[in-house]
C-alpha cells in the first residue's frame, strides 16, 4: 500500500476484538468501515466472562465503569473448578476474578461512541463473500446485504469474523488443526423468575471420562450451560429424554430443580463443533486475521474473548504506529503484530489440547492429578504473570471516554 495520511481500513465483523480496534482507530482519526452479517447486536454471545488481562484497557478507556453503572457488567466474578459436583480444586494460574460483561451492551457501547466520530460507518446485515485482488493484494471485498451484491474497498482489511470466517481460506492460508475429543452442547435457561438460584461465579464442573459441564450466569439474570462429552452431541441435542438423564445428575443441588422443570423441546440450545486451529500466518497482502479468525480457540478456559480483546489492542497499536510514521501498512506491520501476538496464542493453543486430553481420564484420576496440582501451584503462590502464561499488553494509543466529543 502506498504512504496514506489516513487509510482507508475496512473491518469485517463488529465483535468485541472488531469494536475495540474500530474505536481505537476512530478515535485516533483513521476512518474505519465496519461489516457485520447479523442485522444488530441483540443476541446472547457464548461466554461472557472477562479476564483482568482484558479489563484493564475497559477500565482505561472508561467503558468498564459505564457498563457497570448500566448494568451491563457484573465485577468480581470468580471462575471457579470442581472434580465432580462438590470438591473444588485450585485452578491453573492462580485465583483470579474477572467480570461478566454483556457483550452486547460492550458492542452497542463502542459502537455509539465510535458513531460520534463522522468518519466511522458500520454496515449491519452485510456478508462479506470473498476478497477481490489487483496484483496479488486485497483491493475490496465482494460483500451481500439484503440479497444484493456489492463491493466494498478499502486500504487495509482486518478479518475480526470468528471461528467461521470464509476470508483465510479465499486467501489461500493454510490451517492447522488440533483434534479434541468432545464437542459441546450449550444450553440457555431465563431464571428471572428465580434469580436467587444463579450461581454468582463461573463453575467448572469434571467428571472424568471427557465430560464436563461449565455453569456461567449472565447480567441478563439467564443462565448458560455448556456439557461436554464424547459421542454424538448433535443428536444428543436433538434427543431431550436422554440429554435430561445425562445432565441432571451433574447440575449443582441449589440449581437441579430450576434446570429439571425448565429442560424440554423449548429450551434454547445450540451444538459447538470444538475446533482448535491456526493459520500457517495471521496476513495475506492487504488483509490482517485476528482472534479466532487467526487462532480458533477451544471454550476450556474462556479465553477465546480475552485472546481477541488482546489482539485488537496489539493490532491498534502498530498500525497506529506505522500511521503516524506515514509508513505503509503492509507485511512488514502485520508481521509485528503477529510475532508479538503468537508466542501467547500457541502456548494457550497448547494448554488447551492438554486439558481436553486430561479430563479424558476417570474421575478418580482426575482426582489424584488435582491433588498433586493443588500442592505444585501452593508453592508457586507467588509466580508473576510471565510464569502463569499471561504477557503484559500495552494500550498506547487509548482516547478515554471523557475526551471524546
Amino acid at each position: 500500500m502506498s504512504r496514506k495520511t489516513n487509510p482507508q481500513v475496512v473491518i469485517v465483523g463488529a465483535g468485541p476484538a472488531g469494536m475495540l480496534l474500530a474505536y481505537q482507530l476512530v478515535t485516533n482519526g483513521v476512518p474505519v468501515r465496519v461489516l457485520e452479517r447479523h442485522p444488530d447486536f441483540e443476541r446472547e454471545f457464548r461466554g461472557e466472562l472477562l479476564q483482568p488481562s482484558a479489563l484493564a484497557p475497559l477500565e482505561q478507556l472508561g467503558i468498564l465503569p459505564l457498563l457497570v453503572e448500566k448494568k451491563l457488567a457484573l465485577p468480581n466474578v470468580e471462575r471457579r473448578l470442581f472434580v465432580g459436583r462438590t470438591r473444588r480444586v485450585m485452578v491453573p494460574g492462580g485465583k483470579e476474578r474477572g467480570s461478566l460483561v454483556s457483550q452486547a451492551g460492550l458492542l452497542q457501547l463502542l459502537h455509539e461512541l465510535c458513531g460520534r466520530h463522522p468518519h466511522y460507518q458500520l454496515d449491519f446485515g452485510t456478508t462479506a463473500l470473498q476478497t477481490i485482488r489487483e496484483n496479488g493484494r486485497v483491493v475490496a471485498l465482494k460483500t451481500r446485504r439484503e440479497g444484493a451484491e456489492g463491493r466494498v474497498e478499502g486500504d487495509l482489511f482486518v478479518d475480526c469474523s470468528g471461528r467461521n470466517s470464509g476470508l483465510r481460506r479465499d486467501v489461500g492460508l493454510q490451517v492447522q488443526t488440533t483434534q479434541v475429543p468432545a464437542d459441546v452442547v450449550w444450553l440457555r435457561f431465563d431464571l428471572s423468575d428465580a434469580p436467587e438460584a444463579l450461581p454468582e461465579s463461573v463453575d467448572v464442573h469434571m467428571f472424568g471420562k471427557g465430560v464436563v459441564v461449565v455453569f456461567v450466569p449472565t447480567t441478563r439474570s439467564r443462565l448458560q450451560v455448556a456439557y461436554s462429552a464424547p459421542g454424538d452431541l448433535g443428536g444428543l441435542r436433538k434427543d431431550v429424554p436422554e440429554l435430561r438423564r445425562r445432565l441432571l445428575p451433574t447440575v449443582p443441588e441449589k440449581l437441579r430443580p430450576h434446570i429439571e422443570a425448565k429442560l424440554d423441546e423449548r429450551t434454547e440450545s445450540q451444538f459447538l463443533r470444538v475446533v482448535v486451529d491456526r493459520v500457517e500466518r495471521w496476513h495475506a497482502p492487504g488483509i490482517l486475521f485476528l482472534g479466532d479468525a487467526a487462532h480458533t480457540m477451544s471454550p476450556s478456559g474462556g479465553l477465546g474473548l480475552n485472546l481477541a480483546i488482546r489482539d485488537s489492542l496489539v493490532a491498534a497499536n502498530h498500525l497506529l504506529d506505522a500511521i503516524r510514521a506515514e509508513q505503509p501498512l503492509d507485511e512488514r506491520v502485520f508481521q509485528k503484530i503477529e510475532d508479538e501476538r503468537r508466542p501467547e496464542t500457541d502456548m494457550i493453543q497448547g494448554m488447551q489440547t492438554r486439558v481436553h486430553r486430561m479430563v479424558m481420564a476417570p474421575m478418580f484420576v482426575e482426582h489424584i492429578m488435582f491433588t498433586l496440582l493443588g500442592l505444585v501451584l501452593r508453592l508457586m503462590k507467588k509466580a508473576d504473570q510471565s510464569s502463569r502464561g499471561v504477557t503484559p499488553v500495552e494500550m498506547r494509543y487509548g482516547v478515554p471516554v471523557s475526551r471524546l466529543p
